[in-house]
């Protein structure tokens, strides 16, 4: 018989079925929106970081200063994306980077935390420099720190027990205010991949914060209130990669890129997989410091080959290259080495402001400077030369001291290039290789971009001649590099 006591549950059981219901519906909503939505996997171009630990206040306005002269950094080529530091304003006010986040909502225009404005500028200031860059055809990335937040007052913690710092009802913008349940641990959730710095570690299974950094994401990209088109997202080894595939799907970012920092590329692939998105390539970082600073030439260059060793070699679709950022710049030496293959070669290179700016290697980098050397005339190569997207062909990976590869050409004003990398500490290297690229067979190639730390080393090397079965000679000086093309171009 019926009775009306045999329909009541438990709160326990209700709690269980609530939490079975929203991993369910989350899965589902996950499955729909992969079938209707994916982020662009393959992307030409050059990106730069546009910023670096502690730069001066106000840089917003450095960054918009240099907005013409990244869009064209040699022959009408430059960069293509930007990647902005952290846009919102943190615990530690003016002094931030920003990867202590308080208030999502205030970019600079509530008077809190040494505000108003960041350490970076006004809201004002963001919207305008990020203007002036997607007027140019560059597309803005924010950095997106989803793992923790802090800056909150004390408040009683019923699971964690005592107190926590988890009370953020006093923001300015009156937005996000969450509470201990955001957190973990709290009654759905315990822990997730991980935690930072000790601070409170935002729960994206149960609270506010799943939907509520969604809806900021999307405020974010209004024009009204930044303007940005893509994220890079930190600390992504912090939080389950679904998290980054909902934040995705909800925002459609024209480009995405994790910093998943791991150095093996199976691992890597699992999170790019899970994540949607593409991710830096640590592996190739770590292979490239290994080459560039060993001086000797106790480096070994094809391992740039290996996909076990270089992500992008992998994956290279979802791959971005980098020789440093504002938390990796370990390469103290040829550091225009890591430049030369990551700009050449496979995957989507990412140039270190620092390094182009502060460190001279825009044009130098090697012994001397002037026309050939540096990042810019590299970025005309990759650009001009392979049309923004290398199309590979390994011409010599037998030696440790000497790696030769080349891109395909897609016309005679695009014709591709060839590319020899040389770590040898002081002698010249070089061979005859065969290239299957038509449009250099019987044309005479001239070396557009070259490079050597070796004092009296760095000129540009002799053109050669590529005959009509595509045998020609090339050569790098030591502890150097040459990108030859089609003479005339």
């Amino acid at each position: 018989m019926f009775h009306p006591e045999h329909n009541r549950l438990s709160a326990a059981k209700l709690k269980a079925l609530s939490r079975h219901a929203r991993s369910l519906f989350r899965n589902l909503v996950r499955l729909s929106l992969l079938l209707a939505f994916c982020t662009s996997s393959v992307f030409a171009g050059v990106m730069m970081q546009g910023f670096y630990w502690n730069t001066p206040a106000g840089w917003y306005n450095t960054m918009k200063a240099q907005a013409s002269g990244l869009k064209n950094m040699a022959g009408g080529y430059g960069i293509n994306r930007i990647w902005f530091p952290v846009p919102q304003k943190s615990a530690s006010g003016g002094y931030s980077m920003g990867y202590d986040p308080y208030d999502y909502y205030d970019l600079g225009a509530y008077s809190q935390n040494g505000g108003p404005g960041t350490h970076f500028g006004t809201q004002a200031e963001l919207k305008s420099c990020i203007a002036t860059y997607k007027g140019l055809g560059i597309s803005c990335l924010a950095d997106i720190v989803l793992n923790h937040r802090t800056g909150g007052a004390s408040e009683a913690n019923p699971v964690a027990g005592g107190s926590t710092w988890t009370d953020f009802s006093g923001v300015a913008s009156g937005m996000c205010k969450w509470h201990w349940d955001s957190f973990h641990p709290n009654s759905y959730h315990t822990a997730d991949e991980g935690t930072f710095g000790g601070y409170p570690d935002v729960c994206y299974n149960a609270g506010s914060a799943y939907n509520d950094m969604k809806a900021w994401l999307n405020w974010l990209k209004n024009s009204a209130n930044a303007g940005f088109d893509g994220w890079r997202y930190d600390y992504c080894k912090g939080f389950d990669s679904w998290t980054v595939h909902d934040m995705n799907a909800a925002s459609s970012p024209t480009f995405s890129v994790g910093e998943y920092w791991d150095a093996n590329t199976g691992l890597v692939d699992t999170w790019v997989s899970g994540a949607n998105s593409s991710a830096f390539d640590f592996a190739a970082y770590y292979t490239l410091q290994t080459i560039c600073n060993n001086t000797s030439g106790g480096g070994y260059l094809p391992d740039l080959l290996d996909p076990n060793k270089c992500y992008a070699a992998k994956n290279p679709t979802r791959a971005v290259t980098f020789v440093a950022n504002h938390d990796t710049d370990q390469i103290s030496t040829d550091k225009m080495l890591g430049y030369a293959f990551i700009i050449t070669y496979k995957g989507y290179p990412c140039i270190f402001w620092q390094d182009y700016f502060n460190y001279g290697l825009a044009t130098g980098g090697g012994s001397g400077s002037g026309w050939g050397n540096g990042i810019k005339q590299l970025v005309w190569c990759r650009e001009k030369l392979a049309g923004g997207g290398p199309n590979i062909e390994i011409l010599k990976s037998n030696d440790g001291d000497c790696l030769i590869y080349g891109s395909y050409g897609s016309s005679s004003s695009s014709p591709g290039y060839i590319v020899i990398i040389n770590d040898n500490p002081s002698v010249w290297k070089g061979a005859t290789v065969t290239t299957a690229n038509g449009y250099l067979k019987n044309q005479t190639l001239k070396a557009y971009a070259w490079s050597s730390t070796v004092s009296g080393q760095n000129y540009q090397p002799n053109n050669q001649f590529c005959d009509g079965n595509g045998n020609v000679q090339a050569w790098a000086a030591p502890r150097g590099y040459a990108v030859y093309s089609v003479n005339g171009l």
